[in-house]
This record gives structure tokens, C-alpha cells and sequence, in this order.
């Protein structure tokens, strides 16, 4: 691993000063080109190295767009600029000396200390000549911590892992400017959003006016289901069974995507897939998963559970909703109003998307962020007496730890001993209900219309399906077998394997705190933000909720 030793933030005389294949960015004004800033013309090369030169994406990043966080579309096949609001379009270009947006570069790497510590300055030369060259994923033996050990390193710039070949050990890196604010991307995950935001229904009860769905009728014909299962696995649709270098070199990471897309053959006649990349907030999805099992019958021992708390799905039910809401939000899906009902995925389990590709973030997961008295909100919207909730969080944590769990981002928690933090949530929902609850989109949650065809049919399609979505993880729908099948697979090894035993020594922690009817009662009302409806029963659900791996597994099931 990198020597815990700071390092200088750039030598002088650095040979990357000198690399022959740097570039710069420029913008057309009339019969002239003017020059971007430099922290622009480093944000276009990075979307540019990410989605490639034919690419498009989707940013509100630009310096000169910080106080109106207006959405500009760059088209690098076309090669243009277009503000989204106004809809003026601009030509740019791609040319000449990139060496001073590039001197500005630092490396770091996620510490076992919990924060970023500097690469080495010949470290990270070779890493900023690798990046400025678009070269990603990017191997190299040639590092200085690395000399007698002769170990294969590769880096993913597209979501910044460094990953060990030999020990399989994943870490997050990142490249910032001089002063150490970041260049370019999410300010923090998506997840760590989610856990940030749960504290703010801590004290919120509202009314019980979502519209809840009732049972579900499935209504496709036996002609479009055999259709879909002769067209096969979602993600194998005109696309090639290529793990990419980082999971084709891990025999656990080979095993997890065999059986993913295993999954998603036994599937796709009736449902669509959606994969959904995640890490600081894993203790919080198990959580909630084990709730949900005592209150609503929830399958935990096969997935973790994203969105459990039910007062924000009051006002944002369904995609729909979401979509009407999203032109508000300047912050986008960093929005709190997002975090509290939305998951951010991908369509695909092979595509090479431009934010969080599945094959990319897998083992490293896809953000870092302390998550200090999360848990302990979290406890108590579930109607954990106040004066438990403290000795409960402590002894989750303790529990967690045991099992293998990455709790590096919480006061007591430790690393696993793997050093993957990455998970992911394999996401099946019947194909009636696609377009109510999902919308493709692109970074940052911008509706991307050209796969809204509606969704529903692009996902039909014998093409090489591709591209973000943005799913409105409604409990009332996403808590049914009936209608949503969950899957988690985790990177570390110890974890994935303890898992379940995991849930069923968390639902037995929580059984002297929902115990009872009072206090399941109490929860409920937490959960569903007011009076919970007519249909839910205040009985322990949890010996209900334990289903045979085979059937749960299986595409018909009747509840």
C-alpha cells in the first residue's frame, strides 16, 4: 500500500510538464477561440476521458456556473456546448498545452487511518500522465511502494480505484487541485446523501395520503414473456460476457457477477434489472432490512434494504413525481428531496457507463463519508425508545465488525480486513411497473430522453442495453416480492458469506426492542411518517418472511 507519508503536492521540473499528449479546451466566440479557465478546460477533459469522443453528458460543474447551476449539454461527437435553459449552443475544441491545468494536480489515497493521504510525487507523475493521456483503466508494476513485490496494480479513473491484483485489495483515490478541493464530480456518494438525510425525519410525522398500491395484477402476455426470455439476460444483449480487468482478475468478484447474471437469465422474461452501487452506507441498508423484516416481512437474508422511512414518499411516490419535482432542484440529485426517495443505478451489469459502472465500482464501492449518529437517528424513526438507542447502535456496530462488515465510516467501526468497502444491490422489478418508478437518466439525475422511449420498451430491445436510471425506491412496491426481487452481493469475501447469518443475529438484536405489539406499532408509525394503513398487521412478520433460496430465486411467486 502507499506509504503513509505526506508528500509535497507537485515537484518542480515535473516531467508531466513536459508530456507530449496534454490538451486544452476552447470555446468559440464569434470568429474567434477563447480559452476556458483552467478548472474548466480539467473538467472537459475528464468528462471527455470518461465518456469517450463520441460521447455526450450532462454538467452544472463550470466555474462561471457556480451561482445559477444551470444544465450545459457537451456533445464531443459534435463537439459543442448547449445551455439546456436557453438553449444557445456554443462549438469548442480540443487543442494545445494542457501543462497548467496539469501542474495543479495532487493524488491521494483513502488512508486504513479513514482520510486521504498524498501519493508520492514520482507516484503521482505516473498516475497524472496516465490520466491527461485518457488512459483508464490504467496498469502499472512501476510504483514506489511496490518495488520488490512485483505486485499488478490497476487504476479506474472513471470512478477512482486503485485495486491490489495480487492481495485484491480496493482502495479509493482522488485527484484534487493544489489547495485540496476537488477538480471535478459528486462532492460525496450517493449513498452517504441517503445517510446525511435521515436524521432530517427524526422529529417529522405527516399524513398517510401516499397512495399505496394494493395487489398486484401482472398483465403481460405469454407471447411478450417468451419473447423476453428468448432475447435473454439484460445486460448480455448485444454485448460481450466481459467482466473488465479489475472483476475478471478476483475469483469472489468472477463468482458474484456469474451468479448475478445467472439471476438475471432465470428473470428476464417478466421483470427488468437495475443495478445499484453503494458502500459508507451499508450498515444503514442491513438495518433496515432487518426492520423490515419484523414489520413488513421483508426478505433480508437476501438483500439490504436502500429506503425504508415512508413520510418523504408522501409528496415523491413515483418517477413520475420525481420528474415533476427534479426542475427545481439546483443541487440536482444531491438534492435532499432526492436523497430521501431516490437510488441512482445503472441498467446494465457490463455496460461501460459514464458515472459508477457496474464493472468499475464493484469492489470499492462508490463514496466515502463519515456517518457520525446516523445509525442512532435512524434507530429511533424506527421507534426505538430514546434511552436504547445508543447501547443498540454500539452493539449493531460490535456485531458487524464480527461478521466482516466495512464500518470504517462510523464512530466504533473498523475496516474490513479485505479493504472492499464496495457492494452491490441487484435490483429486479416486474416490467408493468418500470416507467411508474424509474427514469433513465444522466449524471447527476438529468433526464436523458432519448432512452425514454418510454424505458419500459427500450429495455425490450435486442440492442446493448446502457445508461444511468434514477429509481423512486417506493417501500410499498420495492418491499414485495410480488413486485420487486432484491439481491446484494459484497465485494469482501468474509462478508458475503456471513451475511446472512448476519440478518438473523440482527433481527434477534432487535427482538427485545420491536418485541412487542406496542412497539412494533410505535415503529410502523415511524416508518410510514403517520398512522400506518389498513392493510398492515402489527404481528412479528420475520418467521413469515423466511423463504427457500430456490423459490425466492425463481421468477413466479405467489405471496
Amino acid at each position: 500500500m502507499p506509504p503513509k507519508k505526506k508528500a509535497a503536492a507537485e515537484p518542480k521540473g515535473s516531467p508531466l510538464k513536459k508530456a507530449k499528449k496534454s490538451f486544452a479546451w476552447e470555446w468559440k466566440d464569434g470568429t474567434s477561440w477563447k480559452a476556458y479557465a483552467d478548472e474548466d478546460s480539467e473538467l472537459l477533459e475528464h468528462l471527455y476521458a470518461t465518456v469517450g469522443a463520441k460521447g455526450k453528458v450532462v454538467t452544472t460543474e463550470f466555474s462561471f456556473n457556480q451561482e445559477h447551476q444551470t444544465k450545459y449539454e457537451l456533445n464531443f461527437a459534435k463537439m459543442s456546448q448547449t445551455n439546456l435553459e436557453s438553449k444557445k449552443s456554443r462549438t469548442i475544441r480540443r487543442k494545445g498545452d494542457f501543462a497548467a491545468v496539469v501542474k495543479k494536480a495532487v493524488w491521494e489515497w483513502w488512508s486504513d487511518d479513514d482520510e486521504w493521504e498524498s501519493f508520492k510525487d514520482v507516484d503521482a507523475q505516473l498516475l497524472e500522465k496516465a490520466y491527461v493521456a485518457g488512459e483508464t483503466p490504467f496498469s502499472t508494476k512501476k510504483l514506489s511502494w511496490n518495488e520488490g513485490f512485483d505486485s499488478l496494480y490497476i487504476f479506474d479513473f472513471t470512478v477512482m480505484t486503485q485495486v491490489n491484483c495480487e492481495s485484491k485489495t480496493s482502495r479509493k483515490i482522488q485527484r484534487t487541485a493544489a489547495g485540496g478541493s476537488k477538480l471535478f464530480g459528486h462532492k460525496d456518494g450517493e449513498d452517504d446523501g441517503y445517510a446525511g438525510a435521515v436524521g432530517f425525519l427524526s422529529d417529522k410525522v405527516g399524513d398517510t395520503t401516499v397512495m399505496f398500491a394494493g395487489k398486484f395484477e401482472p398483465s403481460l402476455s405469454p407471447a411478450h414473456i417468451a419473447e423476453q426470455k428468448k432475447l435473454g439476460a439484460q445486460s448480455l444483449r448485444k454485448q460481450k460476457k466481459d467482466y473488465g480487468p479489475i472483476v475478471s482478475k478476483d475469483e469472489h468478484g468472477r463468482k458474484c457477477f456469474d451468479e448475478m447474471l445467472k439471476n438475471e437469465k432465470e428473470f428476464c422474461g417478466e421483470w427488468v434489472v437495475f443495478y445499484h452501487s453503494y458502500s459508507s452506507a451499508a450498515l444503514l441498508y442491513e438495518v433496515q432490512a432487518a426492520v423490515a423484516s419484523v414489520l413488513f416481512r421483508f426478505k433480508a437474508e437476501f438483500a439490504s434494504l436502500p429506503r425504508l422511512l415512508c413520510a418523504p414518499f408522501h409528496h415523491i411516490p413515483t418517477a413520475k413525481r420525481m420528474l415533476e419535482e427534479f426542475p427545481k432542484w439546483k443541487d440536482q440529485d444531491h438534492n435532499q428531496a432526492f436523497r430521501l426517495v431516490g437510488l441512482c443505478g445503472t441498467s446494465s451489469l457490463l455496460a461501460h457507463d459514464s458515472e459508477a459502472p457496474a464493472k468499475s465500482v464493484f469492489l470499492a464501492g462508490y463514496s466515502v463519508g463519515p456517518l457520525k449518529g446516523v445509525l442512532e437517528k435512524l434507530l429511533g424513526s424506527c421507534g426505538v425508545p430514546a434511552g436504547k438507542v445508543k447501547g443498540l447502535a454500539t452493539e449493531i456496530i460490535k456485531l458487524a465488525v464480527k461478521c466482516g462488515l466495512d464500518c470504517s465510516g462510523i464512530p466504533g467501526g473498523k475496516k474490513c480486513k479485505s479493504g472492499r468497502s464496495g457492494h452491490m444491490l441487484q435490483i429486479f422489478l416486474r416490467r408493468e411497473l418500470c416507467d411508474e418508478y424509474v427514469y433513465p437518466s444522466f449524471p447527476f439525475g438529468v433526464p436523458d430522453k432519448k432512452r425514454d422511449k418510454p424505458l419500459s420498451k427500450y429495455l425490450t430491445q435486442d440492442v446493448a442495453i446502457e445508461g444511468q436510471v434514477r429509481i423512486t425506491l417506493n417501500p410499498d412496491v420495492f418491499l414485495r416480492a410480488t413486485t420487486a426481487r432484491m439481491f446484494t452481493f459484497s465485494a469482501d469475501p468474509t462478508f458475503h458469506k456471513n451475511r446472512a447469518d448476519f440478518q438473523e443475529e440482527l433481527k434477534s438484536m432487535l427482538e427485545p426492542i420491536l418485541g412487542s405489539e406496542a412497539v412494533r406499532r410505535k415503529a410502523a408509525k415511524g416508518i410510514f411518517g403517520g398512522d400506518p394503513p389498513e392493510w398492515w398487521s402489527a404481528e412479528d412478520q420475520s418467521d413469515l418472511a423466511k423463504m427457500s433460496k430456490g423459490r425466492y430465486a425463481s421468477s413466479a411467486l405467489d405471496e
